[in-house]
């Protein structure tokens, strides 16, 4: 009833606010994504298309996946093929030049090839001057260490010391060094391979090139806006470095045509709404408010700089203001947390517990939603995932869907980018789709990264090492399949949405993201079903073995019976019984192992709280 009560008062206040702005023009807009990562590609897309625009995308088999290259050549053959079917173009220029994000850090090219495939995108604007181009690129990011895959292979052995290497040059660079710390620079240099140095600084060096002249092509008003995005920009690395010095390259350029801030993962997005506001001559007021605490102070992990300072470039890069002296076009309410630096969502102490300062705040956003004032939440307490005690407070007070827009994913710079996007495009939707958009990502931030996939690692491990059973035929699919049953209860127990409608994928195979997709009819297989029927199938198979040894032995047993003169081989009985036996074993450790599942996922589930009757 309450879960039912809930939805339709969600509906009734976000239609009454959505409503009320105007409807989106019938436009098209040609996307390039950096690869096809949900959050890059599907998301980016449904936000868009939900707001009423028509989105040309190239075929997924040119974008960069998990286990495979983008192909730049094919991708500028795509864009100049459906241009001019375009209102606007929204153009990475890492995949139109390096193949994609990922790309970029692991290429082999030379400069020649690189810009000859710019100057094709340059040439875009003489070929098609009547569409406005909004592109965007990164800085390389300097990461501690390297997943597999998505660094230079040495970067799984050497990436610490390269990181250290990096943030030593940049402090140089900023006010020199200690003697103690140009020691550790030396034994650093000792230490790496040369031809590993070589070949990292090499690729930075054309990307720093690539950026120069994109800067130089902003100004010169080869784009209609260029935003520039500093993946995984920590403080002191030498992405921070590099940024530097590529901003003090464009600073003589307007606000309104370059913006140069961290972030990568939001860039599309952000890119469409600009596209959007200009569109509809549009200039949004955006008020941004904070709990106690941090505030606009806060310098989150992966930025290097002050949150404040982030969220004033992001506004301007999308056409908008910062006021607080009138009534806002939207309200950002960004949480931060009681300190100026950020953790991680998985740490223990991201647990529901009701904070005055969050009260506080909570109070605040429903007093502007009384105003008719649409709020865009961005959740940026925790890195990676959602702040459990806020989510608590939006469920207790009813309010999950009565935001404009919640984001709490990832890196903040992520969450103010997707938060200001849907924040604005909310306005043109309609209800239904509205409502998935929160779905998606109250599931996929504050479900799964915050409280899932922890759980999914440990589980993972434990299948590995052969102490967890598996039903899927192989580790990948089993993690899935456990991801989508947890998240089709989150969705029922606390989001009042019907399972069947939502789908759980990891398309790059890794448990870091996950793609949740919430379909508008309930097609989906309920998990939990599947995996019962799975667990049932496995305990008759065993049950079917065991019952076959007994049987056998007592056709051993029963030769003796008809036959007084005969003798049971000792060597067959002894093997007979011990089939038994280890099939009895068998079962028992099935029905134990099904036993400490269930006593594990009702932990798991204990981490959030108990929902209301």
């Amino acid at each position: 009833m309450l879960n039912g009560f809930r939805k339709v008062l969600g509906a009734v206040v976000v239609s009454l606010c959505l409503c009320s702005g105007p409807a989106a023009l019938a436009k098209t807009i040609l996307y390039v994504p950096q690869d096809n990562r949900p959050v890059d590609f599907a998301y980016t897309v449904s936000t868009a298309e939900d707001a009423g625009y028509t989105v040309i995308t190239p075929p997924d088999r040119y974008l960069s996946g998990s286990n495979f290259q983008g192909s730049p050549d094919k991708l500028m053959e795509w864009v100049e093929e459906n241009a001019g079917k375009a209102d606007a173009m929204v153009l990475s220029v890492d995949s139109l030049v390096y193949g994609g994000l990922v790309d970029s850090r692991k290429h082999n090219l030379s400069m020649d090839t690189l810009l000859a495939r710019l100057e094709k995108v340059e040439n875009l604007h003489s070929k098609f001057g009547k569409v406005p181009i909004y592109a965007f690129s990164t800085v390389m990011r300097s990461p501690w260490a390297g997943g597999k895959g998505v660094e230079p292979d040495y970067y799984l052995k050497s990436g610490s010391d390269i990181y250290e290497l990096a943030s030593l040059q940049a402090k140089m660079d900023e006010e020199g060094l200690t003697p103690q710390e140009r020691n550790d620079w030396f034994s650093i240099m000792r230490r790496v391979p040369a031809e590993y140095l070589q070949d990292w600084f090499s690729r930075r060096k054309k990307n720093m090139a690539i950026n120069y002249r994109l800067i130089s092509d902003a100004r010169k008003g080869i784009f209609t806006y260029y935003s520039l995005g500093h993946d995984d920009n920590s403080v002191r690395t030498q992405s921070s470095l590099e940024s530097k010095y590529l901003e003090q390259a464009g600073a003589d350029i307007p606000k309104t045509s370059f913006g140069s801030f961290p972030g990568a993962d939001q860039l599309g997005l952000l890119l469409i709404t600009r596209a959007n506001n200009d569109f509809n001559n549009y200039h949004p007021k955006v008020t941004v408010i904070y709990p106690l605490g941090g505030g606009e102070k806060t310098v989150p992990s992966y930025d290097g700089q002050a949150i404040g300072k982030t969220i004033a470039e992001h506004i301007e890069a999308i056409g908008g203001t910062i006021t607080d002296k009138e009534k806002p076009d939207l309200l950002l309410a960004v949480n931060t947390p009681l300190t100026t630096s950020t953790r991680e969502s998985g740490n223990f102490e991201n647990f529901p517990i009701m904070l005055d300062s969050t009260r506080t705040f909570l109070t605040q956003i429903e007093k502007a939603m009384a105003q008719n004032i649409p709020v865009s939440l961005v959740d940026m307490a925790f890195s990676n995932g959602s702040d459990n005690t806020l989510i608590y407070g939006l469920y207790k007070d009813k309010m999950m869907y009565q935001l404009a827009a919640y984001n709490g994913w990832n890196t903040a710079s992520n969450s103010v980018g997707y938060g200001i996007s849907q924040g604005i495009l909310a306005r043109y939707m309609s209800p239904d789709a509205h409502q998935r958009m929160l779905t998606t990502q109250y599931l996929d931030n504050w479900a799964y990264q915050a409280n899932v996939r922890d759980y999914i690692y440990r589980i993972q491990q434990k299948v590995e090492a052969n102490t967890e059973q598996k039903y899927y035929p192989t580790v990948m699919s089993e993690m899935q399949s456990r991801t989508k049953e947890q998240l089709q209860r989150y969705a029922q127990t606390y989001l009042g949405i019907d399972p069947r409608t939502v789908n759980v994928t990891f398309p790059w195979n890794r448990l870091f993201e996950v793609y949740v997709d919430v379909h508008s009819q309930p097609d989906v297989s309920l998990e939990s079903d599947v995996r019962q029927g799975l667990r049932q199938k496995e305990l008759d198979r065993l049950a079917a073995q065991q019952e076959a040894a007994r049987k056998a032995l007592e056709a051993e047993k029963q030769k003796t019976v008809k036959d007084k003169n005969a003798k049971i081989d000792p060597k067959v009985k002894e093997e007979l019984e011990q089939a038994e036996q280890a099939a009895r074993e068998q079962y028992e450790a099935e029905l134990q192992s099904q036993q400490l599942a269930r006593e594990e996922e009702q932990a798991q589930n204990n981490r959030t709280w108990v929902p209301k009757d």
